[in-house]
């Protein structure tokens, strides 16, 4: 039976086909727009009978929640954004990871699929309120500019005015290298919420985020990232309101970090960066205000309590649970109740301030705002330590001066169901890795997907030819990667290990990506690899150039290798012969020491002993190892070598270090032919420039 996608997707009348000669036929593709064009109608169906029946809030139905892994090349993109745009209800919203997907939608996939729509769709792509540039805040800067900048801020103030002028959406971004990184110039002058006194300021019609929302209220389309997506699920729920349009379908895109995404979420954190932005709003404040005369000597004891609290943490940095025995517990919390004891006499002047009435308002709005967030800091630290059932409460210091205290839900499924599942009536969770080697059981314990979810979930066909493309070669005769005091490995791994790669490197030209699972791992590689292979060019992760000049370097120089972290273990897309060998050092599994994983551990193992390490710890390395994988076979012309140092891949009766979950890890990585050989690996390596 014909099916509505065949209009778009079936070869060879599909628009798809008359709109762009020569487009392949992609069976996956055309497989997952019809899967979620029948969820959107399955749906709607289930939604217009709620309506019928009286539309009790009550009885108000679950959505249809679709799991959908496209390996890469399906088009996926392509796929999700036909079947929704056309499937009646709108707006869309599609939240993705990465910056770099949402601007693949917006200047590559949206144009194509208003071609092959024939029809104009209006696209709006909404940042968080930080990243918008406040007018009233740079006026009132521009009227009394600061007395001193920091120098890396000195370009910033230099290039605000003109580009202030000109700019029509007030995006960051924008600024291009001087809208990168923590700023605290750009911290005084963008959107967030706290400061904002909506259409009580003078300059709301002008205002950027104004416009933003008569764009979004337009929109067929809105993209958003998963933090803003979720973040606002979350704040519609409190006083300060929604910012997204309510939306009938989500696309989740890259679905894969969405347990992350949403423990951080729906977290509660404090933090010495939004003590500084708090002290330094009153401060400012109260220069302005002639009445406020006791507040400077009410802000002095409240800091140095906030400074003491800050000298009871550990130097290292790190993350350390609340619990551990390390930390002084007793003191931390007497400093925490010093801190607020200090913080209520500003809170009280505060309040005094607010509540005075003024021309065009029943009390001042600037010294509520400041009320409520000092009250908000009040409730969010009594939170944290007190420890709640079901929550992790831990600390982490990220250098010198950026310290964060936070407790995370351990148990994230409460959260999927409540923001999610009952906030569309269409979720689609789609990536190229959701499925384990135990298939979609991995979401249903971390998401608690349903049992008909998970039966309904699909992985779609992946036009690559692994078979030919593509070699996976775990090297012979490796040692065991034991921990060591440094973090790096046993001494006999390592050397062999660097023996590994340096033959790898030679037989390949470089052309490689290496991923190291720490910071200390990549460390001590780097200078031996630079001293044994002086001829090629090694560009790390991390050092100078951001990410894209780094990826676009490595690019152009012939011989050459890029070292990288977690974050090159995805996203990186360098197609063609640009790389030919992706070099894993080890399985990536997620640190064990950190409270949340622990916790989550103990829950998995409370349901079923052994839980945790196959149902969490397994399935989620296994994740990141076939992101990491993923970076090698881009197009249907790309060939090339992944090579895993870690002979955990292999199971006890193929190597003698090997696991009895390496079946089940390798039953969800791509079905490349598997080696132990050098001489197969070093033939493909050097046959592979026939077939390119």
């Amino acid at each position: 039976m014909p099916h509505p996608m065949d209009r778009y997707f079936a070869p060879p009348e599909g628009r798809i086909f008359s709109c762009f000669p020569g487009a392949e036929d992609r069976p996956g593709q055309r497989r997952m727009a019809e899967r979620i064009f029948d969820a959107t109608q399955e749906a709607a169906q289930r939604f217009a009978r709620w309506k019928q029946e009286g539309g009790d809030p009550e009885a108000r139905p679950n959505g249809v929640v679709l799991a959908i892994e496209a390996g890469t090349g399906t088009g996926k993109s392509l796929g999700y954004l036909i079947s929704t745009l056309c499937s009646g209800q709108h707006p869309v919203l599609v939240a993705t990871r990465t910056k770099q997907l949402q601007r693949q939608l917006l200047e590559d996939d949206l144009p194509r699929a208003k071609g092959i729509l024939g029809r104009e769709v209006k696209a709006v792509l909404v940042k968080g309120r930080a990243n918008y540039l406040c007018k009233a805040a740079l006026q009132a800067m521009e009227g009394e500019p600061p007395s001193e900048i920091a120098r890396q801020d000195f370009s910033l103030w230099q290039a605000l005015p003109a580009w202030a002028r000109d700019t029509r959406t007030g995006d960051r971004e924008e600024l291009g290298r001087y809208g990168e990184g923590e700023s605290e110039l750009w911290d005084r002058l963008n959107a967030r919420s706290e400061r904002c006194t909506g259409k009580q300021c003078p300059l709301y019609e002008s205002c950027f985020l104004t416009q933003l929302r008569a764009d979004v209220a337009e929109a067929d389309l809105v993209i958003v990232n998963h933090a803003l997506l979720l973040a606002d699920r979350v704040l519609r729920e409190s006083a300060f309101g929604q910012v997204l349009p309510d939306a009938p379908v989500l696309i989740l895109d890259e679905a894969h970090e969405i347990e992350e995404q949403l423990t951080e979420s729906c977290s509660e954190a404090w933090t010495s960066r939004a003590m500084t932005m708090l002290l330094r709003d009153l401060e400012a404040e109260a220069q302005h205000d002639p009445e406020s005369l006791e507040m400077d000597a009410r802000l002095t004891p409240w800091r140095e309590a906030w400074n003491t609290l800050l000298a009871l943490v550990p130097m290292e940095n790190g993350v350390v649970g609340l619990e551990d025995p390390r930390l002084p517990f007793k003191l931390l919390a007497e400093a925490v109740a010093a801190w607020i004891e200090a913080g209520d006499a500003v809170l009280k002047e505060a309040k005094r301030l607010a509540a005075r009435p003024k021309s065009d308002a029943p009390e001042d709005t600037a010294w509520r705002k400041l009320s409520d967030r000092i009250r908000l800091a009040f409730d969010r630290m009594e939170r944290i330590f007190a420890q709640p059932e079901g929550w992790v409460s831990l600390l982490e210091r990220e250098g010198p001066h950026a310290i964060q205290f936070k407790a995370y839900p351990v148990d994230v499924k409460p959260f999927f169901h409540q923001h999610l599942r009952r906030g569309f009536q269409t979720v689609v969770l789609t990536s190229a890795t959701l499925r384990d080697g135990r298939g979609f059981n991995g979401l249903k314990l971390r998401l608690g997907l349903t049992e008909e979810e998970t039966a309904f979930a699909e992985s779609v066909e992946s036009p690559f030819d692994f078979q030919r493309q593509g070699l996976l070669f775990v090297p012979p005769n490796l040692p065991e990667r034991r921990a060591a005091k440094d973090g790096v490995g046993d001494p006999a791994w390592v050397e062999a290990s660097l023996q590994a790669m340096e033959r790898l490197l030679q037989a390949s030209g470089g052309r490689a990506l290496v991923l190291f699972t720490s910071r200390r791992m990549l460390a001590a590689f780097q200078p031996r690899l630079q001293a044994a292979m002086p001829d090629m060019t090694f560009f790390t992760q991390g050092e100078r150039l951001t990410r894209h000049a780094l990826l676009e370097r490595f690019r152009i120089t012939p011989r050459s290798a890029l070292l990288g972290l977690a974050s090159f273990w995805q996203g990186v897309d360098l197609p063609g012969n640009a790389l030919t060998l992706v070099i894993v050092t080890a399985l990536p599994f997620a640190p064990p020491d950190h409270p949340v994983l622990q916790a989550r551990i103990r829950q998995a193992d409370a349901i079923s002993q052994g839980l945790g390490f196959l149902g969490l710890q397994v399935p989620g390395m296994t994740l990141k190892l076939k992101q990491g994988i993923g970076r090698l076979i881009r197009t249907r012309s790309d060939y090339g070598v992944v090579c895993i140092l870690d002979p955990r891949l292999m199971t006890p009766h193929e190597d003698r270090y090997g696991k009895n979950y390496a079946r089940q890890v390798r039953a969800a990585l791509p079905p490349f032919p598997i080696t132990r050989e050098w001489e197969d690996v070093e033939r493909f390596l050097r046959e592979m420039w026939t077939k390119v």
